[in-house]
């Protein structure tokens, strides 16, 4: 349903609440994470008013990457909804060529994996793509988003309204 990397942190409205997960985490894409004790959350959020803010800020552009990706699964085309998750995924790493795989990709989109090989395909055919195995590199980055729905920018937009710096969508 979301996509997040460096600029977030997860499961801060649940800790404060339930102290149950909403749903499943995937980590996609390898790399380095922390993980903090409730505890600490709750200290470093009572006593530091910015990292509190910050929080907040970052779960409001997480709410709304969230709502505006069931949106557009409900209306825009999968090849769209496809260029909007590879870019998305492509900002988060920061770097052109993502590893993901169709399995991935087709689970993004709740579509078959067939589906996802075959607009994989055109992308490439367009010359906006270039795949690998378990990878996809971004070789047109600006026919990429005219391709992908205007989900991809309200996201982006989103984020850079409520987290100023924290994710490069250019």
């Amino acid at each position: 349903m979301a996509v997040f990397g460096r600029e977030g942190a997860l499961g801060f409205v649940s800790a404060l609440v339930t102290r149950q997960s909403f749903g499943r985490y995937i980590t996609q894409v390898p790399g380095t994470a922390s993980r903090v004790a409730l505890e600490w959350l709750n200290e470093g959020v009572a006593m530091r008013p910015k990292l509190r803010h910050a929080m907040f800020r970052f779960t409001e552009a997480f709410l709304a990457q969230t709502l505006q990706t069931v949106a557009c699964n409900a209306v825009h085309s999968v090849e769209a909804r496809c260029c909007r998750s590879i870019l998305t995924t492509r900002d988060r790493t920061d770097r052109d060529e993502v590893p993901l795989t169709h399995e991935m990709l087709a689970e993004m989109l709740g579509v078959q994996r067939s589906t996802v090989s075959s607009v994989t395909s055109i992308l490439q055919k367009a010359g906006l793509i270039v795949q690998g195995r378990g990878t996809i590199r971004v070789t047109n980055r600006e026919g990429l988003e005219a391709t992908a729905c205007e989900c991809y920018r309200a996201i982006c937009d989103s984020f850079n309204r409520l987290l100023p710096g924290a994710l490069r969508c250019d």
